[in-house]
């Protein structure tokens, strides 16, 4: 007994970052289409939400440890360095001046700005774009990443260093993987990359709308199923109840 009371926090505070990460899911995706999901989503919606994500995210895992292997040993899980916030080491016995212009300019999280910022600015209409959104996440995930497996309180309470990095891959590449994921798949609806033609089935069994390809399938949330016209302009919330049925139709 004292046992299961022993891991009972633990289950707790993992089932709690679970939704918390299925939430992040559910915010990329219905963001873009400005729609508040959670006005409406039922709890139980929440936990399948992550189970795509935590599989790419750990498909990235096995990646990074076949193809980089050796760059994860030798410098990425071993960075002996007392600051992990600059590409380099800063002397302190460097004149100031010299500290601070080479601080400035070695700081990883200002290059991390400055890289987003030049995206934002050069990449058209950024915010709906597929390619925007996976460089950023993919550079703050492996900045994340670092910073977890490089901290020294991280490194002294876990010495191993592959399960350091699983732990580490789990707190960051999981939950940005659960937003971008969110945020690209909707993209793709969209952008009309991805198309599931809606119609509403009536009481006769027979398709409701004239024109079968006017309106396009965005997915369902609890009992609603929620579609739009082509350009986005119209969103349409409908009650399961409230028909007999729905066909979709890919392109």
């Amino acid at each position: 007994m004292k046992d299961l009371i022993k891991y009972i926090p633990i289950s707790t505070i993992l089932l709690t970052y679970l939704f918390i990460c299925g939430s992040l899911y559910l915010i990329g995706f219905w963001s873009t289409f400005d729609i508040n999901v959670f006005s409406f989503i039922s709890i139980y919606d929440i936990p399948k939400n992550f189970v795509y994500p935590l599989m790419i995210s750990q498909a990235y895992f096995v990646v990074n440890m076949i193809t980089g292997q050796y760059i994860l040993h030798s410098s990425f899980l071993n960075n002996d360095s007392k600051d992990i916030d600059f590409f380099i080491e800063i002397n302190e016995e460097w004149p100031h001046k010299k500290k601070v212009l080479i601080g400035a300019l070695t700081l990883i999280p200002i290059w991390i700005i400055v890289i987003t910022g030049l995206l934002s600015i050069f990449i058209e209409n950024h915010e709906k774009n597929i390619l925007y959104w996976s460089i950023v996440s993919l550079i703050f995930s492996y900045y994340l990443l670092y910073r977890f497996v490089n901290f020294p309180y991280i490194k002294s309470k876990i010495t191993n260093v592959l399960l350091r990095f699983f732990i580490g891959h789990f707190l960051t590449f999981f939950p940005i993987a659960c937003f971008s994921n969110g945020k690209i798949e909707s993209l793709k609806i969209y952008l009309n990359q991805k198309k599931e033609y809606f119609d509403i089935i009536n009481s006769k069994n027979k398709p409701q709308i004239n024109d079968p390809n006017c309106l396009k399938f965005l997915g369902f949330v609890s009992d609603k199923y929620i579609y739009s016209t082509l350009d986005n302009h119209k969103i349409f919330i409908l009650n399961k109840e409230e028909c007999n049925g729905i066909e979709i139709t890919k392109n």
